[in-house]
């Protein structure tokens, strides 16, 4: 058989495969390429098998296919799929005909339905569904479809393309309604009767009156009749109930809210376009060869229409209408949200009308909290805020969040990573409510909701950073009197789900002249930061937290966020920055009298000196640090100030102190009873331990270390213990294997959580195993860590790397890279007035430096 060939069996759908596949010059690799699909996919199908829905439509696509030649490919697709579906192949007839009916013809049947759009795209599982339920085939109870979705979604476009592309089976006509139920003023169900029994014939003079006798007598009309009843946009089920008839009609329901309580509906809900489909969409109305000679232009406009079909047509229809424009052109002109909502404008279509309807039907508080919540302009929300926002107790709240939902004015969710129920706006409805705020609601009384707002997230966000077990900044002052609220038993959870609305709110609140807000929240969120690593939303939130409290005068507050920018800053590797800011912060603390805040920015201070090899300075710093802290009662950063201390000493060669100063710390971690303190001194304490040649101490502190960590959920904490466990193992006899294990196992970690310095130094200590064994690629990663710790300027880093890297020469037998090595070593350590100067001296034959 021919490569890619169909045999003459195969079905209709398999042929116009084939023959729109040679018609682009495409093999089948390259088709399934196209469309994201295998190319063993593609070659079965072209044998015959029935595709999937979703394959026919990403098909369509790749083939290019448009008007009449995509509705015959996506039809003979869609029945080939439900005929095997059904058990029953018909090859021969795409719209599987049953034996015995007719196709419709002119003759005094009614074909009401409005004009189908020539440019429908997507909506394959919709559809398939909708074919499943209305084919009379199907032998079902009920043959009822409510489509729901928010304005502009595309309710109606569906439900009538539907009805014209399964028209054959209702020969007896296609009735269509249109309900007014979104313009404030529905239709009487009585008057819908009454148009639908004048269409079926009977005149107006003996209709009867009353809805129940009307209704009574159209399902006499229609009974027994293969008819397809569309009900456009329906107010809710007051509306829909008395108009539906017997089972043998189909009915097609458009409305804004879910009837999910119809008897036997079978409901779909509507969301915006995908990506693809929204191109494609894009593509029919404005050009497929101007939408596809910018590709990123594209993804970039329906991102900003939100995938909103109206939005996209209209879009689509400037494109059109002015051909010297690039797509790029349309993006400037949205890209400023005030202005998106008059752009998405062309002729009569608008978005804007559909929401403004939305808007008029509700009551004065939905009203009211619609504004709210879009100025808000959080991603999405939880349920409590609503009633936060309006100030009023949370059943009101919850009243008024139903009837925007009811209104599609927004979605829901579902529960959140904690478990709170979550809300969001569609883009674009976002714009409108933010324009309805600024039109209808005061400057004073949106600082007032946000405050409350803020308050809400603050208490919570305070009662779930009690809860974490992690590196304490103190950067939240909050007094005895301050507010908490439950946010649940997962504070990890709490902040990830909230992370997004949490940076909104600190800068909304600077906006707003709510400084004290903004620098609490901010205060309160760099704990979480520090513990998952999410170092630019730390530094982007104390900056801003910062810049509104310098404003207002705040100083004292202005001093707590440049401790915390200072602190965060240390981890993006530019020391000097680190260093000057932390200067200023304690500087602007001492002013202010702020003596926990002197304390802390000194600790930060010596550590930051003891990185960079000042350790005479960083010694003084942190002994100080340690008094102050002991002073203002603060044991926990005072346990961490001891911690780093013994680092320090540790450098300078005195290991028993460095070790006497963290069991200090280590005593006051237990006593606290604080696991994240406690795991923190231990490996410490192991490379102290580790030091004083005490290697099967430092393995047992090590482990423990790490197995803290993990059980308070710090991934990175349990990597650096697993590191100091690696190191502890290596300096044991017959032990490589081990400490191999437990390095990989820790790289993996930094790895995964984009931990620079801790995957750096981890690299360090599996290439001094490397080259101790002559391993031939130790040179290579050596070579790698001194790059890295050159950059980071951590002398005594780079000075380990260099004795490492000489250890590989010298098992290589290159000795005078080996003696390059150790005098650029030894240089170092001895800048750094390090012991380790000595040992080199003696291995270089150098003469002993005077005492």
């Amino acid at each position: 058989m021919i490569m890619g060939g169909a045999p003459e069996s195969a079905s209709p759908f398999a042929a116009l495969l084939r023959r729109h596949r040679l018609r682009l010059h495409l093999t089948q690799e390259a088709l399934a390429e196209r469309a994201g699909l295998s190319s063993r996919s593609v070659a079965e199908m072209e044998r015959g098998r029935s595709p999937r829905p979703r394959s026919v439509e990403q098909l369509a696509v790749a083939l290019e296919l448009a008007g009449d030649e995509r509705a015959e490919f996506v039809d003979a697709g869609h029945a080939l799929f439900w005929a095997s579906r059904a058990g029953r192949p018909d090859r021969q007839n795409p719209d599987r005909r049953a034996p015995g009916r007719r196709a419709p013809s002119g003759g005094d049947s009614p074909r009401q339905l409005p004009a189908d759009l020539p440019d429908f795209v997507g909506r394959a599982d919709e559809l398939a569904l909708l074919r499943a339920v209305l084919d009379p085939a199907a032998q079902r109870d009920a043959r009822l479809v409510a489509l729901s979705g928010p304005p502009g979604v595309g309710k109606t476009a569906l439900a009538v393309h539907a009805g014209h592309r399964f028209a054959s089976w209702f020969p007896a006509g296609q009735l269509y309604v249109g309900l007014r139920g979104a313009s404030g003023d529905p239709v009487d169900p009585a008057e819908v009767l009454a148009q639908l029994l004048r269409v079926l014939g009977v005149d107006g003079a003996t209709l009867p009156a009353g809805v129940e006798a009307r209704a009574g007598l159209f399902r006499t009309r229609v009974a027994g009749r293969r008819v397809l009843l569309v009900l456009d946009d329906a107010e809710g089920y007051r509306q829909v109930e008395a108009l539906l008839p017997g089972k043998e009609v189909a009915v097609v329901v458009t409305s804004r809210l879910p009837l999910t309580g119809l008897p036997g509906v079978s409901a779909v809900d509507l969301a915006p376009l995908p990506a693809p489909a929204a191109v494609e969409l894009l593509c029919q109305v404005a050009g497929r060869e101007r939408v596809r000679a910018e590709p990123e232009a594209a993804a970039e406009l329906v991102t900003a229409c939100g995938g909103l079909p109206l939005a996209v047509r209209i879009a689509a229809a400037r494109l059109a209408a002015r051909p010297y424009w690039m797509v790029s052109t349309l993006n400037k002109l949205l890209a400023d949200e005030r202005r998106r909502l008059d752009e998405l404008r062309h002729g009569d279509l608008a978005v804007r009308p559909g929401l403004y309807l939305a808007y008029q039907a509700l009551t004065p508080g939905a009203a009211r909290a619609f504004g709210l919540l879009g100025e808000l302009s959080v991603p999405s929300f939880p349920e409590w805020s609503v009633a936060a926002l309006l100030g009023v107790d949370a059943a009101a709240g919850g009243a008024v969040l139903e009837e925007l939902l009811d209104a599609r004015l927004l979605e829901s969710l579902g529960p959140d990573r904690a478990g709170q129920p979550r809300y969001r706006f569609h883009d674009v409805t976002r714009l409108y409510a933010r324009e309805r705020r600024q039109a209808e609601i005061g400057p004073a009384e949106w600082t007032a909701a946000l405050a409350r707002a803020a308050a809400g997230w603050l208490a919570r966000a305070r009662h779930a950073q009690d809860r974490l077990h992690c590196l304490r900044l103190y950067l939240d002052d909050r007094d005895d009197a301050a507010q908490t609220a439950a946010a649940g038993d997962q504070p990890v959870e709490w902040f990830e789900a909230e992370r997004q609305s949490l940076a909104v709110l600190v800068s909304a609140c600077a906006e707003a002249g709510l400084p004290a807000a903004a620098r609490s929240l901010a205060g309160c969120c760099a704990d979480f930061y520090e513990l998952r690593s999410y170092y630019d939303d730390w530094q982007r939130a104390m900056r801003v937290a910062g810049e509104a409290c310098r404003r207002a005068g705040d100083r004292y507050g202005e001093a707590a966020m440049l401790r915390g920018l200072g602190t965060s800053l240390a981890e993006f590797g530019d020391r000097d920055a680190t260093l000057s800011v932390l200067r200023a912060a304690r500087t602007l603390a001492e002013e202010v009298g702020d003596e926990a805040g002197v304390a802390l920015a000194g600790h930060e201070i010596g550590f930051m000196l003891g990185l960079q090899g000042t350790l005479d300075e960083a010694e003084a710093e942190l002994r100080a640090a340690a008094g102050r802290l002991g002073q203002v009662g603060l044991p926990l950063a005072r346990a961490i100030t001891l911690t780093s201390l013994g680092f320090v000493l540790r450098q300078r060669g005195s290991t028993a102190d460095a070790v006497d100063a963290i069991r200090h710390g280590l005593s006051i971690a237990r006593s606290s009873g604080e696991p994240f303190v406690e795991a923190y001194t231990l490996r410490g304490l192991a490379g102290a331990l580790l030091a004083c040649d005490r290697a099967e101490e430092a393995e047992q502190a090590a482990r423990r270390a790490a197995a803290l960590f993990e059980s308070v959920g710090d991934l990175a904490g349990a990597a650096q213990g697993l590191r100091a466990l690696g190191e502890a193992l290596a300096h044991q006899s017959h032990r490589d294997a081990e400490a191999v294990e437990a390095l990989t196992s820790a790289a993996d970690l930094f790895r995964d959580r984009g931990h620079e310095w801790g995957l750096a130094l981890t690299e360090l200590s599996l290439g001094e195993i490397e080259a101790r064994r002559g391993d031939a690629g130790a040179a290579d990663r050596l070579h790698r860590s001194l790059r890295y710790w050159s950059g980071e300027r951590v002398p005594a880093l780079r000075a380990r790397a260099l004795v490492a890297l000489a250890t590989a020469a010298e098992q290589a037998g290159d000795v005078p890279a080996t003696r390059e090595f150790l005098m650029r070593a030894y240089e170092l350590y001895q800048e750094l007035e390090a012991p380790a100067a000595a040992d080199l001296a003696v291995r270089l034959g150098l003469p002993a430096a005077p005492g």
